[in-house]
């Protein structure tokens, strides 16, 4: 994964976040957890990730050679010396710590990134690759600490890396041997086979990065060796959606005016996607109203969106990271039932595309669909708030504010409806939430 910015782009996004950043926020956790179990087929797969908004994607890596791009680095810019230690020096307690903190749903953790520089002491690679895996099995530990959490787990992984690889890496997989790249399906469906046999039972699915290329890749067997070994692998592909092996799309591009997207997005909160030396750019204000904005749209595959960042070695963050965990945290409490365990609203409709730059509200609605929750991130002048009708006839009776339970008058015509909130009451900085039956 890559990502640039231009200078206009992080100067808008930077200014509001100094202050955030600054702020001391304390984050209870609250209200029952829930109890993850694993998909045991396609279909208790896909209807878990519908219920996915919301996650937390990382990078840790060790690419072993110059890489482009740059890599997991110390905090204080000096390079990581070898794969062990990148791994000796994972916190993994920390990063769980950080998921919690923001409310995340689940964490996508890289397996391995440029160069192919596994993160548990793997057989195959040592076959195939030595020197590529390390001698802690942090992929184990990452696991143990955030499912302790109460947090899913996915990995990424990326089956047509051999681009990355040096050229004596390349030829002892095969890479270069050319159609029908036998020796490289080889190596690569045994590395998988591994990991699924490994982790499978703990872990919810795989996001494949690459665009999975049919010139260099066996579609059919790459599917066949994660879905044989785990049946209700949630498989997602970065880029595209070639369903010969994926059963979901996802983008890793967000820019303003950051429209919706019915796949998941993914998205980094600092200048890349691993810790170098960067610092928030995306305020937690923003992302968390992009969160709404993705459980609002409607025929959402599921996934939400991934907001990114990656620790340096020794639980160390960019600046602001942890100011934005805590207070995304907060919004996301706040929002009580009008997020996760939701659907989109039928009443009022988010599309694809939609964007959030001067959007009043977005709306999702309870399982049952007798409650629609109201976003409201642009609020009138004075106390009133006019609606257009539902778009799906339906008639509301009472209203109230969820976060104070006080009642907000409604009056519905044909030409739409009014919401009137009392005197006392005022509209939210970042989200009013009216509850609609």
């Amino acid at each position: 994964m890559k990502i640039k910015f231009s200078i206009q782009t992080s100067l808008i996004l930077m200014l509001p976040c100094w202050t955030i950043a600054m702020q001391a926020v304390t984050v209870k956790e609250i209200g029952p957890k829930p109890v993850i179990s694993m998909a045991k087929d396609s279909l208790t797969a896909n209807a878990d990730f519908l219920n996915m908004h919301y996650g937390l994607f990382v990078h840790y890596s060790f690419p072993g050679k110059k890489y482009q791009y740059g890599s997991t680095d110390w905090i204080d810019g000096s390079a990581i010396q070898s794969l062990d230690e990148l791994a000796d020096n994972f916190d993994a307690e920390d990063l769980a710590q950080k998921a919690a903190a923001m409310r995340a749903q689940y964490v996508i953790f890289t397996t391995s990134h440029a160069n192919m520089n596994v993160l548990f002491p793997s057989k195959v690679m040592d076959k195939y690759l030595p020197g590529h895996t390390s001698k802690r099995d942090v992929l184990t530990d990452m696991i143990k600490a955030v499912k302790a959490k109460n947090i899913r787990v996915m990995f990424y992984v990326h089956p047509s890396d051999g681009h990355d690889f040096t050229k004596e890496d390349q030829e002892r997989v095969g890479y270069n041997d050319g159609p029908p790249y036998t020796k490289y399906n080889d190596f690569i469906n045994a590395y998988y086979a591994e990991l699924v046999d490994r982790y499978g039972k703990e872990v919810s699915g795989y996001f494949m990065d690459g665009g999975v290329p049919k010139r260099i890749l066996d579609l059919p067997r790459l599917r066949k060796t994660f879905l044989s070994r785990q049946p209700g692998a949630i498989l997602i592909q970065n880029g595209g959606l070639n369903k010969t092996v994926n059963d979901y799309g996802a983008f890793e591009t967000l820019d303003p005016p950051y429209p919706a997207a019915r796949w998941v997005v993914c998205k980094p909160i600092t200048g890349e996607w691993w810790a170098m030396k960067n610092s928030v750019i995306i305020c937690p204000e923003l992302a968390y109203r992009y969160t709404v904005l993705q459980a609002s749209v409607t025929n959402r595959q599921g996934g939400g969106v991934n907001w990114a960042f990656g620790p340096h070695p020794g639980g160390k963050w960019e600046i602001g990271v942890a100011s934005f965990c805590e207070r995304i945290g907060v919004l996301m409490d706040k929002s009580g039932p009008s997020i996760f365990n939701t659907h989109p609203s039928k009443a009022y409709v988010s599309l694809d595309k939609q964007k959030l730059v001067g959007l009043s509200y977005a709306a999702t609605e309870s399982v049952d669909g007798k409650k629609t929750y109201l976003h409201l991130f642009l609020p009138p002048k004075n106390n009133v708030i006019n609606l257009p009708p539902p778009a799906d006839g339906r008639k509301f009776t009472s209203a109230k504010l969820l976060s104070n339970n006080h009642p907000v008058k409604v009056h519905q015509t044909a030409e739409g409806v009014t919401l009137t909130i009392g005197k006392s009451d005022r509209w939210d900085d970042v989200d009013t939430i009216i509850v609609l039956q």
